[in-house]
């Protein structure tokens, strides 16, 4: 496998024009972009996937439908069909993905091993589709589809193994429910 290269990014998310790989970033904390898609479906579900259990973040919990690093020299859009394609195994086209808004998220985890420093562009995708018509790869051990009042509750509960992720929950739901 390939090491993947992601662009660093100042402070208002801009490129630097410098890159460097996926553990220099997350060592020193360099700032970078990341693409979150939302899988809706016309029953307001929202499709989550499960955490493969040795991810160094949030190993087993519930997630985003798909997601990930914007590798250097991509734009936010095409991270985020990447991601899908990776994750899900749906290659979708550009019109597929409702841009919602970006977010920041500054973390350290792991006893400081781990330190996160990112612009989220999140995207929604409305689509009707079944589980067995999408394929994880070794990063996700699971989807599923869940109600969106479920969800909701999700969204407030601690202990729901849900990445915490409050912004950004709330502007999806906010959004599900102007549908």
């Amino acid at each position: 496998m390939t090491e993947e290269y992601l662009d660093i990014l100042n402070k208002e998310g801009e490129k630097t024009g410098q890159s460097k790989s996926y553990d220099e970033f997350h060592r020193e904390g360099f700032i970078h972009r990341t693409a979150h898609v939302w899988f809706i479906n016309s029953k307001k579900q929202t499709l989550l996937q499960k955490r493969a259990a040795d991810k160094q973040a949030y190993p087993n919990y519930w997630d985003i439908s798909a997601a990930g690093h914007i590798s250097a020299g991509q734009t936010s859009l095409q991270g985020a069909q990447m991601e899908t394609m990776q994750e899900l195994g749906l290659s979708l086209s550009d019109e597929a993905f409702v841009f919602l808004c970006t977010l920041e998220e500054n973390i350290i985890l792991n006893q400081g091993t781990y330190v996160n420093n990112e612009f989220q562009d999140v995207y929604v995708v409305h689509v009707d589709i079944e589980l067995s018509q999408m394929h994880s790869d070794d990063e996700v051990s699971e989807l599923k589809w869940v109600e969106f009042e479920k969800f909701k509750l999700m969204s407030k509960d601690d202990k729901s193994m849900l990445v915490p992720h409050a912004e950004e929950y709330d502007q999806l739901i906010k959004y599900i429910e102007n549908l």
